[in-house]
Formats: structure tokens, sequence, C-alpha cells
């Protein structure tokens, strides 16, 4: 069961509006009355009523009103008996204490007699309006109750759907490891017979860079300087490949190493580079990797010089990309694939950054 605590300035407060509201209404009507008497006649009667609706706001903590079905006809007949009793015994004590501001009774004995007389015609005139008043109390009590089961939900809502991210974005990341050791396989095979000292050199760096990957935690987010040391371990293995035919040429400011990016969301792209844009040239190519801050965004940028982008040749890499940044900013995020034939290609990844500006949020 959810517990429910008033807000008790508020509570206390409406009751207080409420004399003051009254006293007026009294005004109003007899303007030859004492100010004074009414508003200390009105805020007693006020506070009679509060506190015996605290009696209801424990009753509706203890027997809530779950729904509107038959099953819960018991509760509403509780709160129903109970609402129509406080309001009888609200409205007497509200009846004495008129009949003592009134007539100045807290310095004599009331005239019994003119109590039993006044209460049927004061139960007339006031009673179905002090029910409204303790019916108001219970509504508001579970309009309260049912606002904070709404939040509570909500938090939870938001929680599994980052959890659900999280696990979606992790089997992303698992997706792309064997994809790029199969890749790798490949060069390493294509090495054997023609570079047999290269093949080994790359089997023992592929080694250690598998050793590296799978010791580091799955975190989601990076540090800049991480994921450039990641690749710069990915660029190793690929060199070996490449000889002489591929040149990096990296632009950081040291300022933003400290930024943090999505994990492995930059091999990817390196290898799409590598892969489609240098690989089938025979004097190779440069590959430029350059980030810079901008007004609410860190931006990445991966660029060959090599065939050029094709419209349409979204491999794996790519469209786990895509996901990934789907998945941690909800479309906060902006990727470009700029290039044609014969020109290259550059991609553009602006990443949001949060309110502190320490990194993508």
């Amino acid at each position: 069961m959810t517990r429910v605590g008033p807000k008790w300035g508020w509570y206390w407060g409406i009751w207080t509006l409420m004399g003051l509201y009254m006293a007026t209404w009294d005004l109003a009507m007899y303007p030859s009355a004492s100010i004074l008497r009414l508003l200390v006649m009105n805020l007693l009667q006020n506070g009679t009523w509060g506190l015996l609706g605290l009696f209801l706001l424990w009753l509706a903590n203890h027997w809530p009103i779950e729904s509107f079905s038959w099953s819960q006809w018991r509760v509403w007949g509780l709160h129903l008996t109970a609402s129509v009793v406080v309001a009888a015994l609200g409205l007497f004590v509200a009846y004495l204490i008129s009949l003592l501001v009134d007539s100045g009774g807290w310095k004599k004995p009331l005239d019994m007699a003119m109590v039993v007389k006044g209460l049927p015609r004061f139960y007339r005139a006031y009673f179905h309006t002090n029910l409204l008043f303790m019916w108001a109390v219970v509504a508001a009590f579970h309009g309260l109750r049912i606002y904070r089961k709404y939040k509570a939900r909500e938090v939870e809502a938001a929680r599994l759907e980052t959890r659900f991210a999280e696990a979606q974005n992790l089997a992303l990341r698992m997706q792309l490891q064997p994809h790029f050791l199969f890749n790798t396989l490949n060069s390493i095979s294509a090495l054997v017979h023609s570079n047999p000292d290269g093949a080994d050199e790359m089997i023992s760096r592929l080694g250690d860079f598998l050793r590296s990957t799978l010791d580091a935690p799955h975190e989601q987010l990076v540090t800049l300087r991480r994921e450039l040391a990641f690749i710069q371990d990915y660029l190793a293995i690929e060199q070996i490949r490449f000889q002489d035919r591929l040149r990096v040429e990296t632009e950081i400011p040291a300022e933003l190493m400290e930024l943090r990016v999505p994990s492995f969301i930059l091999q990817p792209l390196v290898e799409n580079a590598l892969k489609h844009g240098l690989a089938d040239r025979p004097q190779g190519g440069t590959l430029h990797l350059r980030a810079r801050k901008e007004v609410g965004s860190l931006v990445l940028e991966i660029q060959d010089d090599g065939e050029g982008f094709v419209p349409g040749r979204e491999g794996v890499g790519l469209a786990n990309v895509r996901s990934r940044l789907g998945l941690l900013y909800k479309g906060r995020h902006q990727i470009d694939i700029l290039g044609g034939p014969g020109r290259g290609t550059l991609v553009i990844l602006r990443l949001p950054l949060n309110a502190t500006g320490e990194g993508p949020s």
C-alpha cells in the first residue's frame, strides 16, 4: 500500500482561507456584526473541521479507494459513513462555537434550551455544505495518491526504458566485435602467404587488442581519450596490412579529451573509411580524425580521400552507429555523410553536450 502524507502547509492554509472567506460572507450578510468576532468564529470552525478531516485522511490512508468496481463497495461505504459522521460532529462543534462567540458564552453557561431549539435549523442550513467539505478532503487525498502513483509509474517506466536501451546498446556492441574480428582474420589470411611476418605481427596485435577490448567494462560512454586509444590500437593492426599506403592525421584539441562519447562508436566509421575508401587504391590515402566543440555539441569527423561515398551502400557498421546514437540521444544527435565518387568521404557526428558542457548527454 502506498502511503501518502498530505502537504500540511497547503492543508491548513486552505482551511484558513476558507475561514477568511466565510468571515467575509457572514460580514456581507450581517454588516453591523463585529469583524473580529466573525473572523474568530469562522477560523475556529474551519480549524475544527480541519482537525476532524485528519481522521478521514487517516482512514483513507489505511483503507484507500482503489477503483469504482462493485468489489470496493465496503470501502466506499466506510468512507461515506465516516464522512457523514464527521460532518455531523463537525457541524455540532461549529454550532457550539457560533453560540459561544455570538453570546459571549465563554463568560457564562449556555442556555441548553436555546441550543436544542436552534440545532435542527443550523443542520438544515449547513450540513450539506459541511459534508461537501469532508468529501473534498477525501477526494483531495485520493487525487494526490493517484498523482503520486502515476509519477512513480512514470519513473519506473523511464527506468525500464533506460535498461532496455542499455541492453540494446550492449547487443549492438557485441554485434560489432565479431564483425570486426572476421574482417581482421580475412586480412591476416590474405597476408599469410604474401607477408608472413606481417601476418604474424597482426595476429600478435590482434591478441593484444582483443584482450584490452574484453577486459574493458561495458560502459555506454567513455572519454574521448579512451576512445581514441582504442582507435589507435585498431589502426596499428590495419597499418600492417596497408604498410606505407595508410597515413593517419589527428586534429583533436587536448581540452576535448575528457569529454564523453559513446564507446566503440568510431571504429566502424574508421573501418568503413579503410575498407570502402582506401583499401582498393594502390596508392592508399589519408585518414583524418578531427574533433571540435560547437555551441551545445561535440563534433567528430572521420574523413578519407579515397573512392568516395556511394549512397545506399551502408553496411553493418554504419547501420549499427545510427541505431546506437538513436538509443542514446533520442534524436538529439546528427550524423551527416558527405562526398561522392572520386571525392572521398566525410562523416560528421554531432553529439549533444549536457547542461554543464562536460560531455554528450
